[in-house]
């Protein structure tokens, strides 16, 4: 009886994770970022964010305006946002997720590797910019560094190397400024888990 209690609790929290729901998702990538440019924006989720969800959006604290979308600071859907600094790392140890996943007879995995496969899968699927991040990410994984003009050397034109760059920085994946594109500092911390992902994708040898 005690484990079916923890289990109703890790089935909501797993249900409420970034890379299971939009809600969570849309506070999470932009509390990651610092707010993403409008267009952007509804490019990214022009089949989820309809008036109702908008709605719902700002009551937890997103700020629509004319050219960016953010979060406001200590809102309710930043406070919700934040939590996810802490799941994730509790989530981190494989051990515990073992221990927990036995005895609530769930498989539990890695949530902050669920979500970069999220983030690295919808920009690979992008019909204008799939090519482009696949280019860049490969060229990442061996060094946290890139500029736009190796991106060039490397087939893309200027146009594109900026554009998937700025698309990059919008998923929280890199930093980019005046054409240089810098790994961020989570997945440095974390090349473990990106590499694998992009093996997953099918960015680097591995699972295609």
């Amino acid at each position: 009886m005690v484990s079916q209690y923890l289990r109703d609790f890790m089935l909501a929290l797993i249900a409420m994770f970034p890379s299971r729901n939009y809600v969570t998702q849309i506070l999470r990538l932009l509390y990651e970022t610092g707010g993403i440019d409008r267009k952007t924006f509804y490019q990214m989720y022009r089949d989820i964010v309809d008036p109702d969800m908008e709605y719902m959006l700002e009551k937890l604290g997103v700020v629509f305006r004319e050219d960016y979308v953010k979060l406001k600071f200590m809102s309710p859907g930043w406070i919700i946002a934040s939590l996810y600094d802490e799941f994730f790392n509790i989530l981190d140890d494989e051990e515990f997720r073992k221990r927990i996943s036995e005895a609530v007879d769930l498989e539990i995995h890695d949530p902050f590797e669920e979500w970069l496969y999220i983030k690295i899968d919808t920009v690979l699927k992008d019909p204008a910019h799939g090519y482009s991040a696949r280019i860049a990410l490969k060229e990442l994984i061996n060094r946290n560094t890139v500029t736009s003009k190796e991106l060039v050397d490397k087939g893309l034109t200027p146009g594109e190397a900026y554009a998937v760059a700025d698309v990059l920085k919008y998923l929280g994946l890199v930093e980019h400024m005046d054409g240089i594109i810098r790994l961020s500092s989570t997945l440095i911390d974390k090349r473990d888990k990106f590499e694998r992902v992009l093996k997953r994708v099918g960015v680097l040898g591995g699972e295609a």
